[in-house]
């Protein structure tokens, strides 16, 4: 299966990027990680785990890396992630080897850039943006819920620009609280984000998150994905942060969820 990045939801939304099981703790500093695994939203089909290090000071996240693995067990992407001058925009690259694809978002001097490459000999496109809070990018979109969460419990709906790089274009989303469900036996709450825009030629399903209604943490992601298809589309996926490794993960060689497990 051919596995590029477009659209960089998930890993945060996915992602992407952007957390954990409820079970884990999260400590205050130091190093913190963690698996997603990723499934096909029709037919349920494994594509490939997520093996998440974050690295905390100050109770804040200051750096976050994550590693996608595939179904050989082989890696496929590699993601760095840098919080320092954004608790939910933050300064990232992702990168598939495979074929040279190349995207995130950059500062220079005190401007922001989004930046795509498609493949190792094409041209870097760019685009420059504000931060317009409230504004999220790739998994700092988990941040952003974090800070508004009593507020979508509550019942509101929250507006919100999302920076989409794959996209080269700053979009506007809006989340609510559709509903509960159960994850591993205990009750969790589910938002959606949907746009809050029309936008020609721009399609974006309505995304599903759920998370724990007590730690307030990303226990399963639902939605468009930020890998491609040997049609060279983005497909929609189910990304669980279970507590345990599903078996089909693990016989396809995912990392353990612990820290240093990856040579990435």
């Amino acid at each position: 299966m051919t596995i590029r990045s477009a659209l960089t939801w998930t890993s945060a939304l996915l992602a992407l990027g952007f957390t954990a099981p409820a079970a884990l703790a999260a400590p205050a500093d130091g190093a913190r990680c963690f698996n997603g695994y990723a499934y096909t939203l029709q037919g349920d089909d494994y594509r490939y785990t997520e093996h998440h290090e974050q690295q905390r000071s100050n109770g804040r996240i200051t750096t976050w890396d994550v590693d996608y693995i595939g179904t050989n067990g082989e890696p496929i992407a590699h993601k760095q992630m840098d919080f320092s001058a954004s608790d939910t925009v933050p300064t990232y690259t992702l990168e598939i080897p495979a074929n040279g694809y190349r995207e995130g978002i950059r500062r220079d001097g005190e401007q922001w850039v989004m930046f795509r490459r498609d493949s190792a000999d094409a041209p870097e496109k760019t685009k420059s943006f504000s931060i317009k809070a409230p504004m999220a990018a790739d998994s700092g979109f988990d941040m952003l819920v974090r800070e508004n969460f009593d507020r979508l419990a509550a019942g509101e709906t929250v507006p919100f620009n999302f920076a989409a790089a794959g996209r080269q274009a700053v979009i506007k989303l809006r989340a609510s609280q559709t509903g509960t469900t159960e994850f591993e036996g205990r009750q969790a709450v589910v938002f959606d984000a949907e746009l809050d825009m029309f936008l020609v030629n721009f399609f974006v399903d309505s995304l599903k998150l759920t998370y724990d209604p007590d730690s307030k943490r990303l226990l399963e992601y639902r939605g468009i994905g930020n890998m491609h298809n040997d049609a060279g589309e983005v497909y929609p996926v189910r990304v669980t942060y279970a507590s345990e490794m599903p078996d089909v993960a693990r016989q396809a060689g995912a990392p353990a969820a612990e820290c240093g497990s990856t040579d990435g």
